[in-house]
């Protein structure tokens, strides 16, 4: 029987935002290819009743809950200590928890603390979990560390130009740490997903309407990204699959190339 190249059997992993959307794909994801999983939330029991729900469709202890708010870098570092120790060995982290932008417009139109909040958050406090996830790593000679950054990182979309600035920042630390720790075998990349049928996005398409309908518009595949295929990616970077990859930013934006102002009348 020839071995699968994607097989997480045996594997620990620890996934940041995984109740819904994009990380609650990916958590079944890692569980239905053998993986025992951590899955946060900013609310321990929304953390509990996802792990709860993953337990009882595989039939197996194969996830635990543990609370944690990008926001806040000591809940970060202590969900990650907690899965530790319960888990006894971090294999695989995946930093998906985001921040998503609270306004949708024109750059002179964004306020500036917005920048200050998304760079906190999606570069600085993910940045702090990846680094102290990767102490044990070094010393195993031995890990995997998968962003999920976005499309908007890699070519600049209209309306979401802090969070794009933010995911760009991410993307060029995920590029430097891969380079650094590559000679511990300690491999660091990202998946970018474009426009995605996330929690986080439904939200957005019912606060910002005209703006996601634009962004659709620019979607060369002409279509929503599943959180399942987004899940394949991160997948493939963490197994024997995509061994020969450090320091990579995948885009998986259904061929979008971003921008798409709207026509000056």
């Amino acid at each position: 029987m020839t071995e699968s190249l994607f097989d997480l059997t045996g594997k620990f992993a620890l996934i940041t935002g995984a109740t819904k959307g994009i990380g609650r794909a990916i958590a079944e994801a890692f569980v239905d290819h053998g993986a025992t999983i951590a899955v946060t939330s900013r609310k321990a029991a929304d953390a509990e009743a996802a792990a709860a729900e993953i337990n009882a469709r595989v039939g197996r202890k194969a996830a635990i809950g543990v609370a944690a708010d990008l926001h806040d870098r000591a809940t970060l570092i202590a969900a990650y200590d907690a899965a530790l120790e319960h888990l006894g060995r971090i294999d695989v982290l995946v930093c998906n928890a985001a921040t998503v932008p609270s306004n949708y417009g024109a750059a002179d139109e964004t306020p500036l603390e917005e920048y200050s909040s998304l760079m906190e958050s999606n570069i600085v406090n993910n940045a702090a979990l990846m680094l102290h996830a990767s102490k044990a790593m070094k010393a195993r000679r031995d890990g995997v560390i998968v962003a999920v950054s976005s499309t908007g990182g890699i070519n600049p979309t209209y309306g979401a130009m802090p969070y794009g600035v933010s995911k760009a920042g991410l993307n060029f630390f995920v590029k430097g740490l891969g380079g650094e720790l590559a000679p511990y075998n300690v491999r660091v990349n990202a998946v970018a997903p474009g426009l995605t049928r996330s929690w986080s996005m439904e939200q957005s398409v019912k606060a910002h309407p005209e703006a996601m309908a634009n962004f659709t518009k620019r979607v060369p595949l002409g279509r929503i990204i599943e959180p399942k295929e987004i899940a394949a990616g991160v997948i493939l970077l963490a197994t024997e699959g995509g061994k020969a990859m450090t320091g990579q930013i995948i885009s998986m934006g259904a061929g979008d190339r971003g921008y798409g102002a709207p026509e000056i009348a």
